[in-house]
């Protein structure tokens, strides 16, 4: 109604509208009326004219319409640089975005009403995995499910397999909000199970998602629900409080917890020079430099003190697989309770890795289907969302005043750039699709003997006027940009004064999901000075934290690929003191700066890269590993392996490529006992060695 600017009837409506489809009058009457009010609520005002509900008996008489400036905000004046910023990050999400449709809907109609429809691509040096590999169709349709819960406020049954159940149980829950963490989706509400607000993940709703009851809302959203509380969560925070716990930090790894986990805790001088002393002799003859790793010797041979992390924590495994996964940098000291633990971790590590291999291993494997990202029903590349945009305003400037006009279609095919006139005639039935899921036809144009005839349609003045966001759409471009804004285009500062001027239509209230792990002003700092090397073709020093247990290191490199998989970003780069690619994880950067100096590119094949930072085809790790995943956790390691086998107990193994020793230590550790390694013997040993060192620490 508020595109079109049409009063429609309340059969109209009933007819149109899917969810009032096979109601009675009576429940139609209801539901119509409680959603009218509902709106109402939050501003938008539905008008009427003529008998009101079925009381009137002539309902079919009653109009009613959304004038524009009831449901739309205000004009946006976006600068060209900003439509272009914007458009760079359709151009890197594609069809892996939930919110892909909205989101090219609101670009095309911003670049058509903009005037000025040539959004550039996104540049060629960034790539973008956003979620993580679970998230295909079904997790997206789960998605769509439980947003329009939200705004329903219905209660929902789903079956949900919890961390460490091997089955699913039913769930009956009021969805409060949607929360993305590190590349994966959660959702808060309230389990009528448990009687209190709980955290579900995505990933382990399996089945369809149905609401509870066929009343229009079901739950009020309490009071005290505070969304912004949920905001900075990290995966040990999801859940009901248990308490807090204190961590003491190595000086090597101080700064990097202070930067990307201080939002989930405070970090603090702490340990006298007794206890740093205490924690260096307890490392001594440690396996691969343990004591080294521990980073209590700074480059000038002086001792460090170290740091206290304080985090609040509800889940005890997540929390432990943290403290596992940095080894002797990170050391438990509270509560009592979570080194007992921790002391039991190990031990358990150590055991599983010094005896006999595990007789899982003999399991006979059940095939696993590889995990795979169909593209979304609907998407139009972006590429080709570019060409139709461009299309539309051609057309509709062509037109003029006039209502019908004729041209020459091979003109215009070469005018626009199309290889043949049958390619532009298959861009002007695509263009008529487009323009339907965008609200209705934006113009139309067919081709006739070598001619193209093009008709002015009732939207077409859309093309001529400013756009104007729908809130939904104003949401989808506000969540692009906190999801990528850190690091697409990082220093312009385009995506910074486009969100900027969303919130200002919205009122100041910018309504986005809560969103964890998003870039810091310093890691966009460092990926600007990363970006501009690769745009001006300038060495960029780096100073980078390893995994041989060394402390952060200045590396100079040649800058040639920004990618990112599964929540994390790396930088490809020819590393001038490796002489050779390398891969860094933007995390374990501690700072960056541009150079002078300039560089000749050289040929590196990128795709590999793009595919998977970690695991280039193009190069040969030098390693490989069999590890067993307990089924607890089966699930969670096959979203992160690529060759895996599952078994009939439900535990997995997982053929594993690694470059370096120490990585794949670590990756074990985190997983508390719930992984162990098979082969080589090697490896297992050293995995045993390093847990009976750190086991050391909590004796």
């Amino acid at each position: 109604m508020s595109a079109s600017g049409r009063k429609a009837s309340t059969w109209d409506i009933r007819e149109r509208v899917e969810e009032y489809a096979g109601m009675s009058n009576d429940a139609f009457d209801r539901r119509f009326y409680a959603d009218r009010e509902e709106l109402a609520r939050l501003g938008i005002r539905i008008l009427s004219e003529g008998g009101e509900g079925r009381a009137a008996g002539f309902p079919e008489t009653t109009l009613y319409w959304l004038p524009p400036e009831n449901y739309f905000l205000p004009p946006i004046d976006f600068s060209p640089e900003e439509l272009a910023a914007l458009g760079s990050c359709l151009s890197l999400l594609g069809g892996q975005f939930a919110y892909g449709d909205v989101l090219r809907i609101a670009l095309q109609g911003l670049a058509l009403g903009a005037g000025n429809p040539q959004l550039d691509l996104a540049p060629g040096y960034i790539n973008v995995n956003l979620l993580a590999s679970g998230f295909d169709a079904v997790a997206a349709g789960h998605l769509a499910k439980i947003e329009t819960a939200i705004a329903r406020k219905k209660t929902l049954l789903f079956e949900y397999r919890a961390a460490g159940r091997e089955t699913a149980a039913e769930r009956r829950v009021d969805p409060y909000s949607l929360l993305l963490t590190r590349g994966d989706w959660y959702l808060a509400g309230y389990s009528h199970e448990r009687s209190d607000i709980r955290i579900f993940k995505l990933g382990r709703i399996y089945g369809k998602i149905r609401n509870a009851t066929r009343a229009e809302h079901d739950f009020s959203l309490p009071e005290d629900f505070d969304r912004s509380r949920y905001e900075n969560l990290e995966p040990w925070q999801l859940g009901t409080g248990q308490g807090v716990a204190k961590i003491r930090l190595s000086p090597r790894i101080s700064w990097w917890v202070e930067r990307n986990l201080s939002h989930a805790g405070k970090v603090e001088p702490g340990g006298d020079e007794s206890a740093d002393r205490s924690h260096h002799e307890s490392n001594n003859g440690s396996p691969d430099g343990l004591a080294k790793k521990s980073g209590q010797e700074s480059d000038d041979g002086s001792t460090q003190g170290f740091t206290v992390f304080s985090t609040a924590y509800s889940d005890e495994d997540r929390l432990c697989s943290l403290v596992l996964g940095m080894e002797a940098d990170a050391v438990l000291t509270e509560p009592a309770s979570l080194r007992k633990k921790m002391l039991s971790l190990l031990r358990k590590i150590e055991s599983l890795h010094s005896g006999p291999v595990l007789k899982a291993a003999g399991a006979a494997p059940v095939k696993q289907p590889q995990a795979g990202r169909p593209p979304a029903p609907g998407q139009v590349k972006p590429e080709r969302f570019i060409r139709l945009s461009t299309l539309a305003t051609f057309l509709t400037n062509s037109l003029g005043d006039q209502e019908t006009c004729f041209l020459d279609a091979g003109e215009v095919s070469g005018k626009l750039g199309y290889d043949s006139v049958d390619a532009l005639a298959k861009d002007l039935e695509l263009l008529l699709m487009v323009s339907i899921d965008a609200g209705g036809y934006l113009v139309e144009g067919y081709v006739e003997d070598g001619r193209l005839r093009v008709e002015r349609c009732v939207y077409g003045d859309l093309v001529r006027r400013p756009a104007r966001l729908s809130p939904l759409e104003a949401r989808a471009l506000l969540l692009t940009i906190d999801l990528l804004g850190g690091y697409v285009l990082a220093g312009s500062g385009n995506l910074v004064s486009a969100r900027q001027k969303i919130v200002a239509a919205a009122g100041g209230d910018s309504d986005r999901l809560a969103i964890a792990g998003k870039a810091s002003d310093r890691d966009a700092a460092i990926a600007g000075a990363v970006a501009r090397g690769l745009q001006e073709r300038q060495l960029v020093e780096i100073e980078y934290l390893s995994f041989d247990g060394e402390l952060a290191r200045k590396r100079k490199v040649e800058p040639y690929l920004i990618t990112n998989t599964k929540g994390e970003w790396y930088l490809v780069a020819y590393c001038h003191r490796a002489r050779a690619v390398r891969v860094f994880n933007f995390g374990m950067i501690k700072s960056a700066s541009l150079l002078k100096e300039e560089f000749q590119p050289r040929y590196v094949d990128l795709d590999p890269y793009r595919a998977d930072p970690l695991q280039p085809s193009g190069a040969q790790a030098p390693f490989k590993s069999r590890v067993w995943f307990a089924s607890p956790v089966a699930a969670l390691a096959g979203e992160k392996q690529s060759e895996t086998s599952l078994l009939e107990d439900g535990s997995l193994i997982a053929e594993i490529d690694y470059f370096n020793k120490s990585w794949l230590v670590r990756e074990v550790l985190k997983y508390a006992g719930d992984a162990v390694v098979l082969s080589p013997a090697e490896q297992r040993r050293l995995v045993a060695k390093t847990a009976g060192k750190l086991a050391s620490l909590y004796s």
